[in-house]
């Protein structure tokens, strides 16, 4: 197998694709590019013989059971009457069951898992009008509703939203009380922000009480622009990044994208016309009851919240720089001040 134009990829970066490949069957030609990625994998482009595949590497994510999770949802949903496109997991030649393996990094020597998806076209969608929301809306909905009724036989590894304390034993809410009480050196930078959450933030553990009562099913967790793709029209046309699929609220598909869209440096009127579009879009596909609608600016903060926990616990792995949970923890606080003043008129958009 030879490298065609990948001269970009440093030598670590090459051997590791020239492994997967290898282990997938393939020993064309290939040739490669880095791929956006994100906080939790790296990924790469791999075209060999005109086909175009996406490789990936989980960074953090590396229990098998998750990913395995993952795969299994994605697998349901092509065999569904989802109208939308999803990633499609390669099954390696040797085990037609298995659709990811483990490699080990050159650089640390540390175990990751690899897993080869065929490419989706499109691109995220960038919001320059506020109308564009109501495909997300949309599209969240759909994926809503076919979830819904998906036969998942293994169990999900990652619990609800609404469990905060059991996600991250690292930064459980006691601790988070901790740092905003007593702000390290590490988190000095946002040591104002912290005295402000310290204020609100056990209300807001108290809220999460008897969300177990409320609509569940299977969901994506985790649906913003950077986790859609949009075809040529800028209609979105794929669903990627379920590697945080769970079983959890209903509601929970609407309050994140809800909760990410507060993050937009945007007008108030632009703002207020993409959350009634994002909110009619998903109406318009799934029915919720009162209660579930009447949780949702507790879940967008939590969603937040969820976030600011994830990446302390990042931070004190060594994984992130300070930087990043201060950014994280900063949002929280401007969304908490957000909900303040319009927690009102966004109940009056919800009804």
């Amino acid at each position: 197998m030879h490298i065609i134009g990948s001269g970009s990829l440093n030598d670590s970066e090459q051997q590791l694709i020239s492994t997967v490949l290898s282990s997938y069957g393939f020993t064309s030609n290939w040739k490669a590019q880095r791929g956006k990625g994100g906080m939790n994998n790296s990924t790469f482009i791999v075209e060999i013989n005109q086909e175009c595949y996406v490789l990936r590497q989980y960074e953090t994510h590396n229990d098998p059971m998750k990913i395995a999770f993952e795969h299994e949802v994605l697998s349901a949903l092509s065999r569904s009457e989802f109208e939308l496109d999803v990633p499609a997991p390669v099954n390696l030649p040797d085990n037609k069951d298995a659709t990811f393996l483990a490699v080990q990094d050159q650089l640390t020597g540390h175990t990751k898992i690899v897993t080869l998806f065929h490419y989706r076209e499109g691109h995220n969608p960038v919001w320059n009008t506020p109308d564009q929301l109501i495909g997300l809306g949309r599209a969240a909905g759909m994926l809503s509703s076919v979830m819904a009724c998906l036969s998942i036989s293994l169990p999900p590894v990652y619990p609800p939203y609404y469990q905060i304390q059991e996600a991250y034993p690292l930064c459980s809410p006691d601790i988070l009380l901790q740092l905003c009480s007593s702000t390290p050196d590490t988190l000095m930078a946002c040591a104002d922000d912290l005295q402000k959450l310290k204020v609100v933030l056990p209300d807001l553990f108290d809220k999460l009480r008897g969300m177990e009562f409320l609509p569940h099913q299977l969901v994506h967790g985790d649906l913003n622009a950077s986790n859609v793709l949009a075809d040529s029209q800028g209609t979105i046309c794929a669903i990627l990044d379920f590697e945080f699929a769970t079983w959890d609220l209903r509601v929970m598909e609407l309050a994140v994208p809800i909760s990410d869209l507060l993050t937009m440096d945007k007008e108030q009127v632009w703002m207020w016309e993409a959350l009634e579009g994002l909110i009619q879009g998903f109406r318009g596909q799934v029915s919720l009851e009162p209660e579930e609608l009447n949780v949702i600016p507790a879940l967008v903060l939590l969603r937040s919240l969820d976030v600011v926990m994830h990446f302390i616990s990042r931070l004190f792995e060594g994984i992130d720089e300070p930087g990043v949970a201060v950014q994280q923890i900063r949002k929280l606080r401007e969304r908490v001040d957000w909900m303040k003043g319009n927690e009102k008129r966004l109940r009056e958009l919800l009804v």
